[in-house]
């Protein structure tokens, strides 16, 4: 049970990274249009998009940090992405 509990975490913590991922690069290929089409646009959204980028980060961090809440899933989880846990 516990096994599968996991992995529908894990399954469910890789989509929410994958859309982060996908956001992240529509706002740069965005960014990057504006910057050859209209600069003066580009620059004034700059601020923006340069909070956006951060707070998806933040996100990104605040998601991973909620495996401390779940200690029971979180050896199991990193296990099975090849990535040893800290205690």
């Amino acid at each position: 049970m516990w096994m599968c509990q996991a992995t529908r975490i894990l399954r469910t913590l890789i989509r929410y990274v994958k859309a982060l991922q996908k956001d992240r690069i529509h706002i740069m290929n965005r960014y990057r249009h504006q910057l050859q089409t209209s600069p003066a646009d580009a620059e004034a959204n700059r601020a923006q998009m340069v909070d956006h980028l951060a707070r998806s980060d933040r996100q990104l961090t605040a998601a991973i940090h909620m495996l401390d809440r779940l200690s029971h899933y979180k050896d199991k989880i990193m296990k099975q992405i090849g990535r040893p846990t800290l205690h």
